[in-house]
């Protein structure tokens, strides 16, 4: 990291601190020590496998698909490398696919199923439907369908800068649920339900792609009732 960057890092870390002992966390992260002027701990502790040889692994933060932790203002932390959180409600989940990162909300948006959206019948051929499952998997653009969505009106309150993720984000969010819950769990959220989960991506009007967490079954639902879970891009 370049000294003005980790400059810039540690004024922004050390003006958001809420005590001594987090300020010295925060300095320990980013100088790579593991105290400073006292017995703090990174909020995620992180150790390079001894096998890998290659320093990209060893100094970037995103360099494969899967399941990372992070802390804001820090570094993410690949799953299977995290030694440890010292608070673990600071922390945020990401999952990380071909090139794409979005954050995964802790909790569902409701402890139970729900339905989408309060008025289905006002969706058109306007909107920009996907016939094809490849096509939908291909489109990681959950902003501009959430936005969209939101013109016809949600059932349920989602802040501006959260989003639904779309099925491509979903099918990746399936493909790692076993390190995804435990993620979730480290970090004080829910693991995903094992229930249809609704994408931003429709097939046709009154008709969204989904992704089932028990079976792995993506279908076009017409029910209109699922479990959601929401995302922020990182």
């Amino acid at each position: 990291m370049e000294d003005e960057q980790k400059l810039n890092l540690l004024r922004i870390a050390i003006n958001n601190a809420s005590d001594f002992d987090e300020a010295n966390a925060y300095v320990s992260f980013l100088m790579g020590e593991t105290k400073v002027f006292g017995d703090a701990k990174p909020f995620v502790t992180y150790t390079p496998p001894e096998d890998i040889e290659d320093e990209k692994y060893r100094t970037k933060a995103v360099v494969e698909d899967g399941v990372y932790v992070f802390d804001k203002g820090f570094r993410p932390v690949c799953i299977k490398d995290v030694g440890g959180l010292q608070n673990p409600m600071r922390c945020d989940v990401m999952v990380s696919y071909h090139g794409h990162e979005w954050v995964v909300a802790k909790n569902d948006v409701s402890e139970g199923e729900i339905h989408l959206l309060e008025r289905y019948s006002n969706i058109d051929e306007s909107y920009p439907f996907y016939m094809s499952e490849i096509e939908a998997f291909n489109d990681f653009d959950m902003k501009f369908y959430t936005d969209y969505l939101r013109n016809f009106g949600l059932n349920f309150k989602l802040d501006d800068n959260s989003y639904i993720p779309t099925v491509g984000q979903l099918a990746a969010m399936y493909l790692y649920r076993k390190e995804l819950n435990k993620a979730l769990k480290m970090v004080h959220g829910t693991p995903m339900k094992e229930g249809d989960y609704c994408s931003s991506n429709w097939y046709k009007p009154r008709c969204s792609w989904s992704v089932n967490f028990s079976t792995g079954y993506v279908r076009a639902l017409e029910c209109n009732i699922y479990h959601i879970r929401s995302c922020k891009v990182f």
